[in-house]
C-alpha cells in the first residue's frame, strides 16, 4: 500500500472568456484570475501577475470540445521536495488539488471488517469499513476514526 499526507483543497471554478476563476486566496480579497493558454491538446499554462503554472493532462479529454473538464498534473517543488500536484476539473464546476507531501509505503492484510496496516511507523490493527468510494478505519484501541476518500 502507498499511504500520502497532503493537502486536499475543493474550491469552485468557472472559464469566463479566456480567463480561468478562483474564489479569492484571503477572506474579503478579490477572485484569482488566470489567463488561459493552450500549450497543445494535453498541456495547458494559466498566468497572473503572480506566476504562471502549467498543467498536463492525465489520460483522455473527457469531451471533444478541449475543456479543462479532467484531470491535470503539476510539477512543483515545495521546501526543496519534488511532488506532483493534482487538479481534478469537474464539469459541476468544482475543482478539487492534491498535493502529497510526504509517501509512505507499507503492507495490509483484511480479514472480515478487519484490517492490519504496517508501515515504517505504524503496527495498528483497524475495523473497516467500506462505503462507495469512502473508507472509515476505527482504531480498535482508542476507538478513533479516520476517514478517506476515493477521488
Amino acid at each position: 500500500m502507498d499511504f500520502s499526507l497532503g493537502a486536499v483543497v475543493e474550491v469552485p471554478w468557472r472559464i469566463e472568456n479566456t480567463q480561468l476563476i478562483l474564489p479569492p486566496a484571503t477572506s474579503g480579497g478579490p477572485e484569482q484570475k488566470y489567463a488561459l493558454k493552450w500549450l497543445g491538446k494535453d498541456k495547458l499554462k494559466w498566468e497572473s501577475e503572480a506566476g504562471a503554472t502549467e498543467l498536463t493532462r492525465v489520460g483522455n479529454s473527457p469531451d471533444a470540445g478541449g475543456s479543462i473538464v479532467g484531470e491535470w498534473t503539476e510539477n512543483r517543488e515545495m521546501a526543496g521536495v519534488h511532488v506532483v500536484a493534482r487538479y481534478l476539473f469537474y464539469a459541476r464546476g468544482e475543482l478539487l488539488l492534491l498535493i502529497p507531501f510526504a509517501n509512505q509505503h507499507g503492507s495490509y492484510t483484511s480479514s472480515g471488517s478487519s484490517l492490519h496496516v504496517k508501515m515504517a511507523n505504524r503496527d495498528t490493527e483497524e475495523k473497516f469499513k467500506l462505503e462507495d468510494n469512502h473508507l472509515t478505519l476505527s482504531d480498535l484501541q482508542s476507538g478513533r476514526e479516520s476517514h478517506y476518500a476515493r477521488y
